[in-house]
């Protein structure tokens, strides 16, 4: 079993690499972390359960528990990057790490411990029932709590991402919640770190069979696409279906309208939603939110630069045309001119 997680590991490490050399985006660079720190978790299973131990004591219990408080940032930040176009990871997300930062304060003294006195420190049995299985625990609950807020991403993303999106997610997240369960099982239930090996088994099994989906068998998908979707449209009904939202959108400015909702163009144009998300998805390679969002800056590009609405504040321009609140407004349009709406005001005066 040892050999076989051993070639795995291997092999992990190489999609990892992959993953992070080949575009330079985050959703690559977050997952290539994470497979590298799983390959590191199972290399350290592997070196704590066999002699490698005895001669290099200086890697046992130091840093194996912070990985574990990771892992579900990692996939916020993949999930994130896929339904929101998020680009890269700013200062008001580093919240996602003071559990890590946490961890690490309160291991500090291991952390610090010379190799023998840590070694014998880890088999006192009281430290085991005090400290450990209390790490263990923070870590088990670290992970469900993700595996919520994994889920919710995707629900409430369901009506902007495409079909091949959902079931891309909803398979990490139904791998996530498995390993999520049998890691807090066996710390409950497991007679050593011995036992664990079925955990990194599993997490493996799944990891492969999604990828066996993906990318061996990509027909998969458009199977359960054609099901779920009641038909597959074909290029020409999609354009079809793209003229008329164009009409709505730009005749009747409808996305003026801040609660907008992919429900809420469908039956104003008649026309499934599901219909409406393959089109923008293939047709347009834009979800739902920033295909309407693209429209709304476009719109308040003219009201920044009109002399009507000189005076007008950014708050202001940005409910006119749209948007909910300032903060969504000057994302969505950093994201489509590369520029603040300030700054687009000032290099546009007429």
């Amino acid at each position: 079993m040892k050999l076989f997680l051993f070639f795995q590991a291997l092999l992990t490490l190489f999609i990892s690499g992959g993953l992070f050399f080949k575009e330079n985006k985050l959703k690559n660079k977050a997952l290539a972390l994470y497979f590298l720190l799983f390959t590191y978790e199972i290399l350290n299973f592997i070196y704590g359960t066999t002699i490698i131990f005895n001669f290099y004591p200086e890697f046992h219990g130091r840093f194996y528990f912070s990985i574990g408080v990771l892992y579900g940032p990692l996939l916020w930040f993949h999930f994130k990057s896929i339904t929101d176009n998020k680009k890269r990871i700013e200062l008001k997300d580093f919240w996602h790490f003071l559990p890590l930062l946490v961890l690490n304060i309160y291991m500090f003294d291991i952390i610090i411990m010379p190799d023998e006195e840590r070694i014998a420190y880890f088999n006192i049995p009281e430290v085991f029932y005090n400290r450990i299985l209390f790490i263990n625990f923070y870590k088990a609950i670290h992970q469900i709590t993700y595996a919520f807020l994994l889920f919710k991403i995707l629900w409430s993303s369901k009506s902007q991402i495409s079909i091949n999106q959902k079931f891309y997610l909803g398979g990490i997240t139904i791998i996530y919640v498995i390993t999520t369960i049998v890691i807090t099982l066996l710390i409950l239930f497991a007679n050593s770190w011995r036992d664990f090996s079925l955990y990194y088994v599993i997490s493996i099994i799944f990891v492969f069979i999604i990828g066996v989906i993906l990318f061996v068998d990509p027909k998969f998908f458009r199977t359960i696409k054609e099901k779920y979707q009641g038909s597959y449209l074909d290029e020409k009904s999609m354009k079809i279906i793209y003229s008329q939202i164009e009409n709505e959108l730009l005749t009747g400015e409808i996305f003026l309208n801040n609660k907008l909702s992919l429900d809420i163009l469908s039956s104003k144009l008649d026309i499934k939603p599901q219909h409406i998300s393959q089109t923008l998805s293939e047709l347009v390679k834009e979800n739902f939110n920033d295909f309407v969002n693209r429209h709304r800056v476009e719109y308040s590009k003219k009201l920044l630069t009109a002399p009507s609405h000189v005076n007008y504040k950014i708050e202001a321009i940005a409910q006119d045309s749209g948007f909910n609140n300032k903060v969504t407004f000057y994302k969505a349009f950093s994201k489509f001119t590369n520029t603040t709406p300030s700054q687009y005001r000032k290099n546009n005066k007429k």
